[in-house]
């Protein structure tokens, strides 16, 4: 298997003729000398981090890049065939299994059991060069437990390469734990990182001393959140004791309190401006917020966000694919202090109008930098998400137009927007994408997909904090974003303002879905749910907009108690009857 992984690396010797095909010996690298060259080390090692699961990039140029956020209801994609639209549309159940929400992981943990088994008997690699792999090794196999622990809870604890005449006990293992996971993932990252050197090479896609501490304050976090608000089950297959609770948290303040001390990091803010420095901090690529990425360069391993999410009407060739759901929008409050739900949903009626500006442009800047809506300025031009215009014409009549062109003050308005830009939302995702980018080619976009940022270790510390009782050091953690964005300081830390305050900073960045699992209040926000999209029909005479709901989506979204954690899928248990499947299926 090794042997086959090498090959695919290094490429085989292709030979001039049939006899020599049959004749010669295939030029494979041999596994027992991998780690014996640094070349191949690296090779080896390449491969392992570029099957991780930092963001899904799967389907037809990259449309799965929306997976997690769709799911977890912040926007979803432009049509029901797309795979992230299927996570919340279809059954789940033992016979379905996961479907496109699954990560079954061991084919990396595989690997990275070889490499942790052979490296250390390399008689060419330098002691502290094997050290350095070792510990990556390690973070990631980590990192592959921890999103199987998040879909499913206990899965097969395995941490050494299995040959087929091991015991069957080995090759069939068990479900471990949902705490084992936790604490097997914990006790890793404790333990590298007693070894790893006080340097920063995580911007550049190479694991680290602070993202090893991220991953750690990340699932600390999350194990204490199950223990605190969800219950055991299956003999422990599921769950987290009540009385782990405390030392999760008071783990997760460490490893976050550790960051935040080490003076390596900061809060992104180079711009004046709010709204751009939220924009910028997605494309400066390697500035002082960025912990841990996963790199990416146009032509060597590029991605099609750009063409994918850029509003119909500029020179993107598949564009308007990331439609925003309201409910997500009303999680932004205004920057004077209003709540973002402040606007009632009864108020958005035909016979009521709208300054956009106060609708949307008075709101969170991280919401001015993270959604397109009405009359948002980009590349030079308007992008527009009305479906009707209403004037008065040259004889005096009220008139509503659906197409066409009109003139508003000398200068060119279409009558309707493009059907694209309205078809679903009328509002569509911003967040990440690079507005000097004119003209976006599928595989062609280069922005690097932050992994771990600072802003999230001060949200985690907030929350670990609050729950330890230390309120006023998350009160300080919350404040310190607030500031950065522009918003009114708060003068207490909630639960309700941490998840609020959570939500937006993180928004689309394939977390919530997450949150509210862990939260255990998904059933809230997923369940009998039926998201909204908004209906812009302006008023040229009163420069206003009539904003109206619509369904977002084409069915309710379900989501039981038993989601907290997806189904195993038969197949799997097929090929090992010892796995348990999880409750509720």
């Amino acid at each position: 298997m090794k042997s086959k992984i090498i090959a695919a690396i290094l490429g085989l010797s292709v030979l001039a003729s049939c006899e020599s095909q049959l004749t010669k010996t295939p030029d494979f690298i041999s596994e027992e000398v991998v780690f014996e060259d640094k070349n191949l080390t690296e090779a080896y090692v390449s491969n392992i981090y570029q099957d991780m699961l930092f963001i899904h990039t799967t389907g037809e140029g990259n449309l799965d890049m929306g997976m997690i956020p769709a799911a977890g209801a912040e926007h979803i994609n432009f049509a029901d065939w797309q795979t992230p639209n299927t996570t919340y549309r279809r059954a789940y159940t033992a016979a379905a299994g996961a479907g496109p929400l699954n990560y079954w992981g061991y084919n990396s943990i595989r690997d990275i059991n070889f490499l942790l088994e052979n490296i250390g008997s390399s008689q060419s690699l330098d002691e502290d060069y094997i050290l350095q792999k070792t510990n990556e090794a390690r973070f990631l196999r980590a990192y592959a437990y921890f999103q199987m622990v998040i879909r499913f809870g206990g899965v097969p604890l395995i941490t050494r390469v299995q040959n087929i005449d091991d015991p069957e006990e080995e090759l069939y293992p068990k479900r471990a734990t949902e705490q084992e996971i936790y604490e097997f993932i914990q006790s890793e990252l404790e333990d590298i990182l007693v070894t790893m050197p006080d340097k920063k090479t995580g911007a550049s896609g190479r694991v680290d001393k602070y993202t090893a501490l991220s991953l750690l304050s990340r699932a600390s976090l999350y194990a204490a959140s199950i223990g605190k608000f969800g219950q055991v089950q299956a003999n422990g297959l599921v769950g987290i004791a009540p009385g782990e609770v405390e030392n999760f948290y008071q783990t997760s303040y460490n490893a976050s309190k550790e960051i935040i001390e080490s003076g390596m990091f900061a809060l992104y803010d180079k711009h004046q401006d709010k709204v751009t420095n939220f924009t910028q901090l997605f494309l400066d690529e390697g500035n002082s917020e960025v912990i841990f990425a996963e790199v990416f360069e146009p032509v060597i391993k590029g991605h099609s966000y750009d063409n994918l999410g850029t509003p119909a009407g500029f020179l993107a060739t598949w564009n308007s694919n990331y439609p925003v759901l309201y409910d997500m929008v009303e999680l932004f409050d205004f920057v004077d202090g209003r709540k973002g739900t402040d606007i009632s949903r009864s108020d958005l009626v035909a016979t009521k109008s709208w300054d956009i500006d106060d609708f949307f442009g008075k709101r969170d800047p991280r919401f001015r930098a993270s959604v397109f809506y009405p009359e948002s300025e980009w590349q030079g031009s308007l992008a527009y998400f009305h479906s009707s215009t209403t004037y008065t014409n040259s004889e005096g009549n009220r008139v509503t137009a659906t197409s066409g062109t009109l003139s508003r003050n000398g200068v060119a308005w279409p009558a309707a927007a493009h059907a694209r830009n309205v078809r679903n939302t009328a509002l569509l995702l911003r967040k990440k994408l690079d507005e000097s980018n004119t003209e976006p080619i599928s595989g062609r976009s280069g922005q690097d997909f932050y992994v771990f940022r600072y802003a999230e270790t001060l949200l985690n510390f907030a929350e670990a904090a609050f729950y330890l009782g230390k309120t006023g050091e998350a009160l300080d953690a919350l404040n310190q974003l607030r500031e950065r964005a522009g918003m009114p300081l708060l003068t207490e830390a909630t639960e309700d303002n941490i998840r609020q305050e959570r939500q937006v900073e993180l928004a689309f960045e394939s977390q919530r879905f997450w949150d509210l699992i862990r939260w255990r209040i998904a059933p809230q926000y997923l369940d009998k749910v039926r998201t909204k999209g908004l209906v812009f029909n302006y008023d040229m005479d009163e420069d206003r907009y009539v904003i109206t709901l619509k369904n977002a989506e084409s069915q309710e979204r379900t989501f039981g108690p038993e989601r907290f954690y997806l189904p195993i899928s038969q197949d799997l248990i097929a090929d090992n009857p010892n796995l348990e499947q999880n409750p509720g299926y």
